[in-house]
């Protein structure tokens, strides 16, 4: 478009705008806002429209003057088959029209248009960042809220469906990266690089609904940093939370848990320490990431054994003083679990061998290595698994676990995969992930038919085959005889008037 045109076109919607403030007089502010931004919705999209396309990429060839696109695989130049159209909506749901070049590569045959490569272009009737703020809301809402908050935000209709859709097919691309990024080697020389950082992890699963009444857990694990100033041993705050969560077994979790660890380097890390209960895959889960970290049992997990005990204990008979789990609480807190270990010594037998007793008494006893909370909270380290606690809730149940809510399979690990990026606030680095997938899995599908192709050109022709004749037609029953006499008009026997009536009365019938 011309200058001469830009400023016309602005003109008239100046002049528009106008006339609709008169012919509105009694407007309010917002309904003044939204003609505004209605009007300068149409300018955008225009101007977005001639700005894509002042590209060599849109029109080249023998008749254009313009020199073609090389194919990205053989460095050939392009030919071109013609120019098509393409629609994309924006924002105001306004329409932005490219026209661009079809070309083909003469080597590879590969066909594609360079446009869309270079405008980095993304599947589908939405622009791109439409794109990405309908999957980031659907990230953090039911997809029928997402499709109306993108309607009111930005005034661009989209089904609950096409959010539906676009968002698990997004989640898909993050979910290969992460899982391929987790797949490779170790670097050796990123072993030495120390920091003098003081992370903590945790770990913990939460149960999510499927169709068909079915529950699966999902396990989650949450990386926080440790202040290394001097804080109070008290109140131990854990900052720069990040989260990584699949719906897996434990051992294919503890794997792919690698690109997050990896992210906020952990073996690199000053110094680490793991608050877990006491399920044995988490500690497989510390062994595999870092195995020197310091293990804490979570407090209040510890707690409910203890809590247990002494209801065991009550049960049998045995009379405790008033508040006696508090007191051992506060002893366990401060003082370590030996006084309390010590006093379990003196227990009859009889007592001690109760199944209630004698699992939770073994459950503290193996697990008193990692009871040191007085050591733990004068190093600064937190006792509690609060923050993991609080991941399940804001990263898996928040959005999985909705009213009425009910999950595929094979569709939880892309929600997830992209709660994690949201949460994580790490959004744009997520985003960008998933269009590079999108992009090399087009690239990839163009490929593949592109070979199809050539193996199709290089096998011979089938030979064309001599049809079987088709057998003569054998009626399954005989011929009925006619229903009229040959030569005259008049019914035969055999017409259906001459039949009898299928429901003749009987003789003895009452007249």
């Amino acid at each position: 478009m011309q200058r001469e045109e830009w400023l016309s076109k602005s003109e008239k919607i100046l002049t528009d705008v106008k006339e609709w403030r008169k012919a509105h007089p009694k407007a309010t502010f917002v309904e003044i806002e939204d003609e505004v931004h209605r009007r300068m919705m149409q300018l955008e999209a225009q101007l977005l429209q001639d700005a894509a396309q002042e590209s060599s990429s849109r029109a080249w060839g023998k008749d254009m003057g313009e020199e073609a696109p090389r194919c990205s695989r053989c460095q050939v130049p392009l030919q071109a088959r013609g120019q098509h159209a393409r629609t994309v909506q924006g924002n105001g749901g306004e329409s932005v029209t490219l026209l661009r070049t079809y070309g083909t590569c003469p080597h590879c045959g590969e066909s594609f248009f360079p446009l869309d490569e270079e405008l980095a272009l993304l599947p589908g009737t939405l622009a791109p960042r439409q794109q990405s703020h309908l999957v980031q809301l659907g990230s953090w809402m039911p997809f029928r809220h997402a499709s109306r908050m993108l309607r009111e935000l930005l005034a661009v209709h989209v089904s609950p469906e096409t959010a539906r859709r676009l968002c698990e097919d997004v989640g898909h691309q993050v979910e290969e990266q992460q899982t391929a990024e987790a797949h490779q080697p170790w670097k050796e020389e990123d072993d030495g690089r120390e920091n003098d950082s003081c992370l903590v992890i945790s770990a913990d699963g939460a149960m999510v609904p499927l169709t068909g009444g079915e529950w699966a857990e999902v396990r989650t694990l949450a990386i926080g940093e440790v202040p290394t100033g001097p804080t109070s041993p008290e109140k131990v705050h854990v900052g720069e939370l990040s989260y990584f969560s699949r719906l897996t077994d434990a051992a294919h979790f503890t794997e792919l848990a690698e690109v997050e660890t990896r992210r906020r380097h952990v073996i690199q890390a000053k110094a680490v320490g793991a608050v877990m209960d006491g399920a044995e895959w988490l500690q497989t889960l510390v062994d595999i990431h870092r195995g020197d970290a310091v293990r804490i049992l979570d407090f209040p997990h510890a707690a409910e054994h203890l809590s247990q005990l002494v209801e065991g204990l009550g049960a049998g008979g045995r009379t405790f003083p008033e508040h006696m789990l508090e007191r051992c609480l506060h002893v366990l807190k401060h003082r370590g679990p030996s006084p309390l270990l010590r006093m379990a010594e003196r227990l009859p037998k009889d007592e001690a061998q109760q199944g209630t007793v004698r699992e939770h008494l073994e459950y503290l006893r193996k697990r008193q290595a990692l009871m040191q909370y007085p050591t733990f909270q004068q190093a600064g380290w937190p006792i509690g698994s609060g923050m993991v606690e609080s991941a399940n809730k804001v990263v898996v149940e928040a959005r999985l676990k909705g009213t009425g809510m009910r999950w595929k399979r094979a569709n939880v690990n892309p929600m997830l995969a992209l709660r994690n990026g949201v949460c994580n606030q790490r959004w744009l680095e997520t985003w960008q992930t998933a269009s590079q997938q999108r992009r090399r899995r087009l690239s990839q599908h163009r490929q593949r038919t592109t070979q199809r192709q050539e193996v199709a050109s290089v096998l011979p022709n089938p030979t064309r085959l001599t049809p079987a004749p088709v057998p003569p037609y054998v009626p399954l029953l005989p011929p009925e005889p006619p229903a009229m006499i040959a030569g005259t008009s008049r019914p035969s026997s055999h017409h259906p008037w001459k039949r009898s009536p299928a429901c003749r009365p009987k003789p003895f019938a009452k007249t």
